[in-house]
């Protein structure tokens, strides 16, 4: 298959839904081989057949982010089924739904507890670390891409999710550090910044009314709410050859939000 990933194999993390699966369904248009990682095993099989379906390659592996057990299975599955490991996406975290989907409750400092706060740093900080500390060894000839997700929030102060806030500031210094270490190894990483994104993981949390969707749309530069396709696109420019002299860059797709 040609594209501008032909012939590379990429592990996306949270790619059973979401931005994460168009990520891995584009990337896969453009000839990776995919390996699909989300934490429940329906989400990933639908993944993968999606991907099949369309003429690609994938393979499927659940597990969590934050098990260092899980996260070398996941990263095993790239070499023992396609050979090689070329790009690691990390792009699977938790938000302003994980009160409704999980019972972790963003607060601010005070009132955030010390269990939500521990659950909320083992997966959107921790996660990344695990998948960066096995997986770079693992990169096809001691070369290859991290892309990192963090969020607008890691940019600005927030007055509550103070652990969220700082989990993501945490994924931009980690990736910054990253670059700047395995650089000379020919690893590249960088860190996207999403704004809102209208996904499912935040339909119910901001934007589940019509109003406060109009909101976040006027409010935003460019008058609209970004989509997974927007990231997904970005996350391709910075897996491609096509940006082989970026690394270490935090780069916010959030339709002007920061500016």
């Amino acid at each position: 298959m040609s594209g501008q990933l032909a012939g590379r194999v990429a592990v996306i993390t949270g790619s059973g839904r979401g931005q994460g699966l168009v990520a891995a369904q584009l990337f896969a248009r453009e000839g990776a081989k995919i390996i699909v990682n989300d934490l429940d095993q329906e989400s990933v099989t639908k993944a993968v057949d999606s991907i099949i379906a369309a003429g690609g390659e994938a393979a499927g592996v659940a597990g969590d982010v934050a098990n260092a057990d899980d996260v070398q299975r996941v990263l095993a599955a790239a070499k023992e089924k396609f050979g090689r490991l070329d790009i690691i996406y990390n792009n699977a975290g938790i938000g302003f739904s994980a009160t409704e989907r999980m019972g972790i409750k963003m607060d601010d400092t005070v009132n955030c507890t010390v269990e939500d706060w521990q659950r909320i740093l083992d997966i959107n900080l921790t996660g990344v670390f695990l998948f960066c500390k096995f997986g770079i060894p693992l990169l096809h000839d001691g070369r290859g891409v991290i892309i990192n997700t963090a969020s607008i929030a890691a940019l600005k102060g927030a007055r509550n999710a103070h652990a969220y806030t700082a989990t993501k500031g945490g994924v931009v210094a980690l990736t910054r550090s990253l670059a700047v270490t395995y650089g000379q190894q020919g690893v590249r990483a960088n860190t996207i910044c999403p704004g809102v994104i209208d996904t499912e993981m935040i339909q119910s949390v901001l934007l589940s009314s019509n109003a406060t969707r109009d909101a976040i749309a006027s409010g935003t530069p460019v008058g609209r709410i970004g989509t997974p396709r927007d990231i997904a696109e970005l996350a391709l420019f910075l897996a491609s050859d096509a940006s082989s002299f970026i690394t270490g860059q935090t780069i916010a797709c959030d339709g002007g939000a920061t500016a």
